[in-house]
């Protein structure tokens, strides 16, 4: 599968968070994310370091430049590739906020020169008999600023709300702004206020000391912070159907008269049913067309490919039922079959996809066995990922407590 790097906007916040997606990295391959601003400004990518697991790495960024173009890459095993440019608009030229980005104030700059100074850190010591000195080498340390920002009114409280916090702090700017670079990641070291006038204005301006820092924790992504941005991060992912049949378009029944119903479905209320028009044949159930990709897979399926599907069956007690992947060339590939009640029951099966394949299709089949004009197979809430480990099933099925969310290793899903 060919590496790839896409980034979107999402949509809860201001300044709107991006979402970077890298699909195809092999497993064990080292990656770097970073984002880039046209002036030159460059930042990490929270969580940007890492370990490929073999499976897709979604990113958030919450700290880029403002109102510019902003240009992902990824270093993936000595190879850079690039998403094309998002800009990340707001209605503010200056922010600031905290590490994690849940708490954010506009600001004006009001620095006119915003003096920095580095500490070198190199040593040297006198050795007798000698003229010169002994020396120890290192690199400076890093930057230390001082910022000089105004707000006015309420903005006020929040800013004093993110200093009290004793966090680390980001400074994001729309570049242009002189040669300030567009995001600082820092600690504040010290800081005083003041009004700015003797009247009834609210105007406040700070005098901050910021100390310039690395990402604490360079290899742990952002979460989603809003249920918004929650809907948004999983929409491609595995935890969404691949479909909840809100018609039959686009699927088809071979030996069987296919018919939606829409109350009784597993999770949702329609499902898909296939009435058997001829004993001892095969019933199955299929997407009509071939596609190059799901959703839910996040890119194209490439000959190689491990695939896995899930689906939800029940019909004719008695009869047998498995889930399928068809692939283009025409080959059906079923897993392990269970026998069928009135109750829902899953089924999956774990395909790699062949030479020559140019897309697949989903489904379920009832085996030809004991199958009688007018036995049903019904077929609801597929669900399809690469690879061959996938939770299946609704929020309470996969997760008895919010601690248990907060363990699950998301990189499965």
């Amino acid at each position: 599968m060919p590496v790839t790097l896409t980034a979107v906007l999402l949509s809860a916040a201001d300044p709107q968070p991006v979402q970077i997606a890298l699909n195809g990295a092999p497993a064990g391959a080292a990656f770097t994310v970073v984002g880039t601003a046209p002036d030159g400004s460059r930042w990490p990518v929270p969580g940007g370091e890492g370990v490929s697991g073999g499976s897709q790495i979604l990113l958030v960024d919450n700290r880029s430049a403002l109102n510019t173009p902003i240009t992902y890459s990824a270093l993936v095993a000595g190879v850079t590739y690039t998403a094309a440019p998002v800009t990340v608009t707001s209605t503010d030229v200056a922010v600031i906020q905290t590490v994690d980005g849940l708490t954010v104030v506009g600001v004006e700059v009001a620095s006119v020169t915003e003096p920095r100074k580095r500490t070198i850190r190199s040593s040297t010591f006198e050795i007798a008999g000698r003229t010169d000195p002994a020396a120890r080498l290192d690199v400076p340390g890093s930057a230390e600023y001082s910022w000089v920002l105004e707000t006015q009114g309420a903005d006020s409280a929040v800013l004093e709300e993110i200093l009290d916090s004793g966090r680390p702090i980001v400074r994001r700017l729309s570049p242009g702004m002189r040669d300030l670079k567009s995001v600082v990641l820092g600690v504040v070291l010290d800081w005083s206020d003041e009004l700015l006038t003797t009247g009834g204005d609210t105007w406040r301006r700070w005098n901050l000391t910021v100390r310039e820092i690395s990402d604490p924790q360079p290899s742990t992504p952002l979460a989603a912070f809003t249920w918004e941005d929650f809907d948004v991060a999983v929409a491609d992912r595995v935890w969404s159907w691949h479909t909840l049949f809100a018609s039959l378009a686009g699927w088809a029944a071979t030996n069987g008269t296919l018919s939606l119903v829409t109350s009784g479905g597993y999770s949702t209320p329609n499902y898909a049913r296939a009435s058997a028009t001829a004993a001892a044949t095969a019933v199955d159930i299929f997407e009509s067309a071939f596609t190059a990709a799901a959703a839910s897979l996040g890119g194209p399926v490439a000959p190689g490919d491990v695939i896995t599907l899930t689906c939800r069956v029940k019909g004719t007690a008695g009869r047998s039922a498995s889930a399928g992947i068809k692939w283009s060339g025409g080959t059906v590939v079923t897993g392990a079959a269970a026998t069928l009640t009135g109750a829902w029951q899953m089924v999956s099966v774990t395909a790699t996809a062949p030479a020559g394949m140019t897309g697949l299709a989903l489904g379920a089949r009832m085996a030809a066995t004991g199958v009688v004009a007018g036995n049903l197979l019904e077929y609801s809430a597929p669900t399809i990922s690469r690879g061959a480990t996938v939770p299946n099933g609704t929020f309470d099925e996969l997760f008895d407590t919010w601690d248990e969310f907060d363990a699950a290793d998301w990189t499965l899903i």
